[in-house]
């Protein structure tokens, strides 16, 4: 199979501009940030963006690939702690963390969960996949309740990470209280 050819050197550097960009934007004005506005403050054309990211979901996917990576190596550190439930809580934090970089980006990865044909869809299965390392671990610690799913944990960090951004509570406080939820009866 052949490689795929290197980026000649002004294609990265607008490649990486348009990166940069995009974040300032997606921090300010989140994930439906205008992508055209992007485009002009990088002074390209969109087709340029288009051609580097052809959907929004590939933007964000190239902006949160190294978080995806550290949690996925994060998870993997964590397996087999001797404290599998704070190890999971730890994961959880991080991983909600990451889900609330920008505004929507929770609601798109939990969008994304199923659909094979997003974008996003690999590295949501990645931290997916995590998370559902530490959930097993810990309950069969019996240190988590057995009948809630990856699914419902996933979806209760996302709710966090989403709810972060339009309230005053603390972030990794609203996950520890919800995890507190997830303890056994």
């Amino acid at each position: 199979m052949p490689q795929p050819r290197a980026l000649r050197a002004d294609a990265r550097q607008n490649r990486e501009k348009l990166l940069k960009t995009a974040d300032a934007a997606f921090r300010r004005h989140g994930v439906q940030a205008s992508l055209a506005e992007i485009a002009r403050t990088c002074g390209i054309a969109i087709g340029t963006l288009y051609k580097h990211f052809p959907t929004r979901e590939a933007l964000l996917q190239a902006l949160i690939h190294d978080q995806v990576i550290g949690l996925r190596e994060r998870a993997e550190r964590l397996a087999g702690s001797d404290a599998p439930r704070e190890a999971l809580i730890e994961w959880l934090q991080e991983f909600g963390r990451c889900s609330s970089t920008y505004q929507g980006l929770a609601e798109s990865i939990l969008a994304t969960a199923e659909a094979e044909d997003s974008d996003l869809y690999a590295s949501v299965r990645s931290m997916r996949a995590a998370a559902d390392l530490l959930l097993v671990e810990a309950q069969k610690a019996g240190a988590i309740r057995t009948d809630v799913s990856r699914a419902e944990v996933f979806a209760m960090v996302c709710g966090a990470g989403a709810a972060s951004h339009y309230t005053t509570a603390d972030l990794d406080r609203l996950l520890r209280l919800a995890v507190e939820g997830l303890q056994p009866r």
